[in-house]
């Protein structure tokens, strides 16, 4: 099947395709769930680490001849077995990735391309971290919150868009505070984050386009981050379906 332009793009960057086996699948909240792949060559070959993510790729469900990928954060791998995990949201009305999830059976097969993850845990770690998510980030959330030392403080702000968000279970840490924003539209994180010193901060945020795009713009002109300091990257888009 085709890839289209993305394919193509990611072909001349140098993208390396792995099978992936689903090997089972576990219900974590009432639209989240964990799947687990078996990719030995992957574990082998990749660097893992907090928010590492894969491009996985769907049939079509428009009866065209091609596939679409979708991103999804590696929560757990584990090398020696050749296994990871990922955490999925199935996304209503769903698209290619959510219909697949929803039929998938263990020996269900994709294939994942892997281009590298940019993002790094900053060293040495920040005096505090800003987190700013949903329920598409709250695995990499998860991730990032327990790869944080237990003495620095972390501020999460978890937008949500349905009442079932909030049973997606969070990471815990003895410095969390957490607080969750009903979303109204794409100005709704943005609006729950108070102005205030954040000398030595750093800022990790990733969500809707729409609302990264403000984010993005709002962290350096009024939250004082610059580019060195923060961490935003579209997750998904509120115009295409998942």
């Amino acid at each position: 099947m085709s890839r289209g332009l993305t394919g193509l793009v990611l072909k001349g960057y140098g993208a390396k395709d792995y099978q992936l086996t689903l090997l089972g699948k576990q219900s974590i909240a009432p639209h989240f769930v964990r799947f687990r792949f078996s990719s030995p060559q992957l574990l082998q070959e990749i660097e893992w680490h907090p928010a590492t993510w894969l491009r996985f790729w769907f049939p079509d469900t428009h009866g065209k001849r091609k596939e679409v990928q979708r991103a999804y954060t590696l929560v757990a791998a584990y090398p020696a077995q050749g296994e990871f995990e990922i955490d999925v949201l199935l996304h209503q009305p769903p698209g290619p990735a959510t219909l697949w999830f929803e039929s998938a059976q263990p020996g269900h097969q994709l294939t994942g391309t892997f281009l590298g993850s940019r993002f790094r845990m900053p060293h040495p770690e920040p005096a505090s971290f800003l987190l700013i998510g949903d329920a598409c980030s709250t695995p990499a959330i998860n991730n990032l919150i327990a790869a944080a030392q237990p003495s620095t403080p972390l501020e999460v702000y978890l937008e949500s868009n349905d009442a079932h968000d909030a049973t997606i279970p969070l990471a815990s840490h003895p410095q969390l505070t957490l607080q969750r924003v009903p979303r109204r539209g794409p100005e709704s994180l943005l609006a729950a984050i108070p102005h205030r010193p954040r000398a030595g901060w750093f800022a990790w945020a990733a969500g809707e386009a729409g609302t990264l795009k403000l984010l993005h713009h709002a962290l350096r002109s009024e939250h004082g981050f610059d580019k060195e300091r923060m961490h935003v990257q579209s997750y998904w888009s509120e115009t295409t379906k998942h």
